[in-house]
């Protein structure tokens, strides 16, 4: 668990740093015709869009729409898991019930669908898709903590911890959280995954960020028109979402074991 914490502060700590350090790159908005569609060179890693945009500082500002999501699904969907996760296994049986049917109806709901329909009463941004997002990535955690639960509370040391008489914070703190973590992780992983790809998939249709933004979704419904003549346009950030996806799963997934 600890392992896990640390690689994912790690993992914040690079991509602050990174989106800190593009404030002394270029201006993401930074319009110049006259090197409009330019190669890839030392004063532009990555070239230069349509409108002469420095492309590599546009990816690295792209960074934080869905970087600030994956923060905030996480904090909030373990938080509230661990939360509702502990009711169902521990409350009094009218109110885990409750809570059992809670975690099952928002499972069922769909995310994209979610983040629509909040889309359209809120209106589209970050926060919006944060929302949506949390709203259903809670129930998996909570059910998966109130199985480990009913499963932890029927081995011998949890029935030590209890005959000498450990509280149950103690025991919950000392047993059951380090022993919940590896398949916690494994979830963490693949929702900060998920958040990657659902906030691009939003910011292509306009939902998570205006079009014309830096955002990642949004710059592939920009580039689009030019996958055929300026391909690296289009791969650049569908590449990003790709790899900040696999780095997040891996790190999480590794770090639960």
């Amino acid at each position: 668990m600890i392992r896990g914490a640390l690689l994912l502060a790690g993992f914040g700590l690079a991509a602050s740093a990174a989106l800190w350090a593009a404030g002394y790159l270029q201006d993401p908005h930074a319009i110049d015709l006259s090197t409009r569609l330019a190669a890839p060179s030392a004063a532009h890693p990555l070239g230069t869009d349509h409108l002469g945009r420095d492309l590599a500082t546009r990816l690295v500002w792209g960074a934080a729409p869905s970087l600030s999501v994956v923060a905030i699904v996480l904090a909030g969907g373990l938080g509230l898991g661990l939360l509702a996760g502990g009711i169902i296994a521990l409350a009094p049986p009218p109110l885990c019930d409750g809570m059992e049917w809670l975690a099952k109806t928002a499972l069922a709901v769909p995310t994209l669908v979610t983040a629509l329909v909040l889309s359209a009463i809120f209106g589209a941004g970050i926060l919006t898709v944060s929302a949506a997002l949390l709203v259903t990535s809670w129930a998996p955690y909570a059910l998966t903590i109130a199985a480990l639960f009913d499963r932890i509370r029927g081995e011998v040391y949890w029935q030590a911890s209890e005959a000498l008489g450990a509280t149950l914070p103690s025991a919950v703190r000392r047993h059951m959280l380090p022993n919940a973590w590896p398949p916690l992780g494994g979830l963490a992983g693949a929702d900060a995954g998920r958040a990657v790809i659902l906030v691009a998939s939003l910011g292509f249709i306009g939902l998570s960020a205006d079009t014309g933004q830096p955002e990642w979704g949004a710059m592939i419904h920009e580039y689009r028109m030019f996958l055929f003549t300026e391909p690296r346009l289009v791969l650049a950030p569908i590449l990003a979402c790709t790899l900040v996806t696999v780095l997040l799963h891996g790190m999480l997934d590794r770090g639960s074991n």
